[in-house]
Parts: C-alpha cells; sequence; structure tokens
C-alpha cells in the first residue's frame, strides 16, 4: 500500500519508495517487473569496470527502468557509500523487499542510478598501499563517474546520494573546489554526513589513538574487518537487514578512507553550494545533532534538513527507509522552487 501525504504534487510517493509492493514476478526477459507503480515498465542492470583518470578501475553497478529509458530528458544519479563498504551497500538483497534496494527504487523512479565501490575495496582495483586511497585521490575519482555517467546517459546533470563518507564527496563534487564543472552536478541527498564531530561513543570505539595507529600500522594497509566492527552502524537496522549487512560488508578494505575521518572535515562545506537534502536520524550513535546543526550553519548552497525520528547511521536499512525515499524522491523530482519546501514539510 502506498502512503498518503496531504499534498497531490508529491510525485514520487507512489513511485515503489514508499510503497510495500508485492512479491515482483519475472517478465519474459528475466528482469524485474514493478508492480507497484504502473508503466515503468522492466528493470534492466548491469555491471561495469570503470578506468579513472588516476589509474584506478572502480566496480560499478548500475540499475534502469523502461521509464528511465524512455524520459525525453535523462535523469542520473550516483550513489556513494561511507567507509568499510562496497557498492553493494544500494543493492541490498534482503528477502522480496525492494525498498531496502537503493538502486531497484531510483531506477523504476525513472533515473538510470550507478552505485560504485571506491579503490581498495570489493572488486576495484587495489593499489600497493591501501594508505595512499585518499579524499582528494577518491573525489577526483567520482568526478571521473560523474563525467562517464553524464556521457553515458545523456544526462546534463548527475544528482548524488552519499552516506557517510559519501555524503563528504557528494558536497565536495557539488562545490566550488570540485574536479569537475559543479555545474554537472544536479541535487544532493545528504545521509547520516559526519562533517567536523562523532558522538563520543564513536569517538571511544572507532576513533580512539589507538584505532588510528592500528591503521597508520596495517601491513600494506589493508585491514580485515569482522562483523562486530559494524555494530555501532547497524544499531538501527532491522534484524533482516542486519544480519544481510553483517554476511556482506567485512573483508579486506584499504584503511586510507577510514583514516580520513581522524582529520575532520574531510571536505569544507563553506564550499558547498549544490541544493541538498540532509536526512539525519536521531538514534544515529556516530553523527551528534550537533554536527548537523554546524554544517546548517557553514554549507555554501540551499540546504534543507530532515530529522528521521528513530534513525540510525545505515539510513538505507532501516524502519525509516520509507520516509526516507519518499522524501528524496520529492526533493529529486519536484521543481525546484518548491523541492525543498515540500521535502522538508512536517506536515507531510
Amino acid at each position: 500500500m502506498c502512503r498518503a501525504t496531504s499534498l497531490g504534487a508529491l510525485l514520487a510517493v507512489c513511485l515503489a519508495a514508499a510503497c510495500t509492493p508485492p512479491e515482483p514476478a519475472p517478465s519474459a526477459t528475466g528482469s524485474l517487473t514493478a508492480p507497484c507503480m504502473s508503466g515503468w515498465g522492466d528493470l534492466y542492470e548491469e555491471e561495469h569496470f570503470v578506468p579513472t583518470a588516476n589509474g584506478a578501475v572502480l566496480h560499478v553497478l548500475e540499475r534502469s527502468s523502461t521509464l528511465a529509458q524512455m524520459r525525453r530528458r535523462p535523469r542520473a544519479i550516483l550513489l556513494l557509500s561511507g567507509t568499510l563498504a562496497t557498492a553493494e551497500l544500494y543493492d541490498a538483497k534482503v528477502g522480496d523487499d525492494d525498498s531496502y534496494n537503493a538502486l531497484d527504487v531510483l531506477a523504476k523512479a525513472g533515473f538510470h542510478a550507478y552505485a560504485v565501490t571506491y579503490e581498495g575495496y570489493g572488486l576495484s582495483s587495489l593499489p600497493a598501499d591501501g594508505r595512499d586511497v585518499t579524499a582528494e585521490r577518491t573525489l577526483e575519482q567520482m568526478g571521473d563517474m560523474v563525467t562517464w555517467i553524464r556521457q553515458r546517459t545523456g544526462a546534463n546533470k548527475v544528482d548524488l546520494m552519499g552516506i557517510s563518507l559519501g555524503s563528504s564527496l557528494a558536497v565536495a563534487l557539488g562545490g566550488t573546489e570540485s574536479p569537475i564543472s559543479r555545474s554537472h552536478v544536479g541535487r544532493i541527498i545528504l545521509t547520516s554526513h559526519v562533517y567536523k564531530s562523532v558522538t563520543p561513543l564513536m569517538e571511544q570505539l572507532l576513533l580512539s589513538p589507538e584505532t588510528q595507529a592500528a591503521l597508520e600500522n596495517a601491513p600494506n594497509g589493508y585491514i580485515m574487518t569482522a562483523p562486530e566492527m559494524y555494530g555501532i552502524l547497524l544499531a538501527s537496522a532491522t534484524p533482516d537487514a542486519a544480519a544481510w549487512a553483517y554476511a556482506t560488508f567485512p573483508g579486506p578494505y584499504a584503511v586510507g578512507p577510514t583514516l580520513e575521518g581522524f582529520d575532520l572535515p574531510v571536505f569544507d562545506g563553506q564550499d558547498g553550494r549544490a541544493m541538498a537534502l540532509q536526512l539525519w536520524g536521531d538514534a544515529d550513535l556516530v553523527t551528534p545533532w550537533s554536527d548537523v546543526q554546524q554544517f546548517q550553519s557553514e554549507y555554501g548552497g540551499d540546504l534543507g534538513v530532515v530529522v528521521l525520528e528513530g534513525g540510525g547511521h545505515a539510513l538505507v536499512l532501516e524502519a525509516v527507509r520509507h520516509e526516507l525515499w519518499w522524501r528524496s524522491l520529492a526533493f529529486l523530482l519536484l521543481p525546484r522552487p518548491i523541492a525543498l519546501l515540500v521535502a522538508t514539510s512536517a506536515g507531510l
């Protein structure tokens, strides 16, 4: 059943994200058919290995739909994960519930959706020393990804959605210090953004001097993560989604991206210019409300903020994901003058 709102203009509320669809049925071509919204057709998925200008090769997941391919003006979005996670974060396979799967949700809404795995992670290329994967180097690669997506889809701009480190990268890509023309970046969605401070619990558990020393001295700059390391990040995830994540994410990771968290901010919010929607869960054990307030006061562009009650640090895997999606789709799809107003309205 689709979630009802008081604003009929909220086009995207019924575009699968705020719905609880029945089990998808295979189409004749083997892709999935969306039961929630008639007219968007089949889902199509592809896998890519995209070379970047600074020598990395990045693993990329693509999802689109008949609706996305029929748009006269193509829409595209790039999904950026946090540290110690791969593109699979946005391709979650949690039972038959597609609302956990960001690529599916966005493809059904008419986007060419892409999720990228950073250098040093997963199936992307692995440099000899994982400490070489810096925020600046990754930012250049994400700029190359935006360019590649624009060329592939014909989209004039690429929207961005990030979690944690991915949100920092999104801010920088749409800002004055972007490695590409910031006019090529559309709207950006920031979830669980860590700006200049973390909670005392996060500092004690994962950002202690002992942890920093262990990362800096890791053999060849790589660490092997274990399920218990993700506990603080998945504290509010639903049981099924947490089980999926614990089975999916542990593995070898370059330490460079995680080390960026010891010298905040990763990128300065004052340089940001893209219109942005920041979503923060009030049960986030990583990012305190004071950090959200500081980012609001310093961001250099138009910014709306939504507090998701009961939300933690992995919003796409939590019960609040339905609200996350309908607010995000309202922000992305409605005309600019009202997009932030509607997406942040408490009366919806």
